[in-house]
């Protein structure tokens, strides 16, 4: 009996250690799943921010072009989606609206370059250079979202990390990708 209690003071100690450390690992997934959640809500608010500067862009290009009414359909159209998607909160959603919206607005962008008069205004020049400080910060939001998403994963598929992912079922994240075009070589033809 006397044995037994010099033993007992250090299994209980074994035992809090072992839920300190079970504890102490559970809280840093869940840590890195909100730094996860939470660079994905500023990627989204990047690509809100840009949205909202949509109808301005529409209303300037409008009042120097009376024509290309379809453009101005599916530039709303597309921003109306990406706005939906973002709601959504799924990625490759949000992902494929972003990319039409930016080739919608490239369009519109044409239509206002084949007009040079329009492309000088002051209203034109400070609204494409507010869009383009827009998609900076959407391109600095993926880039924290994807470390974020990095950070995460390796909690999760590395020893001791993952057999805890496994018990509490933590999944790994996907990281936003490039779009598939970005992929190929462009080739500028000079004419040859």
């Amino acid at each position: 009996m006397r044995e037994n209690s010099k033993v007992m003071p250090y299994v209980l100690i074994g035992l809090v250690i072992a839920a300190i450390w079970l504890a102490t690992s559970y809280n840093s997934l869940v840590s890195a799943k909100e730094d996860v959640n939470l660079a994905q809500s500023n990627v989204e608010t990047a690509m809100q921010a840009r949205i909202e500067k949509i109808p301005d862009l529409v209303a300037t290009v409008k009042a120097y072009t009376a024509h290309e009414e379809k453009m101005y359909e599916e530039l709303t159209q597309a921003r109306e989606a990406l706005a939906s998607s973002i709601k959504s909160g799924n990625l490759q959603e949000i992902d494929a609206a972003n990319r039409e919206l930016t080739v919608k607005i490239n369009n519109i962008i044409s239509l206002a370059e084949d007009n040079p008069d329009f492309t000088s205004g002051e209203q034109y020049t400070s609204l494409m250079d507010s869009i383009e400080g827009a998609v900076n910060r959407i391109t600095q939001a993926r880039r924290e979202y994807n470390k974020a998403v990095n950070a995460y994963n390796r909690k999760v598929n590395m020893f001791p990390g993952k057999i805890y992912a496994m018990i509490f079922g933590f999944d790994t994240l996907e990281e936003f990708k490039a779009d598939e075009k970005a992929h190929s070589t462009n080739v500028v033809n000079y004419g040859d």
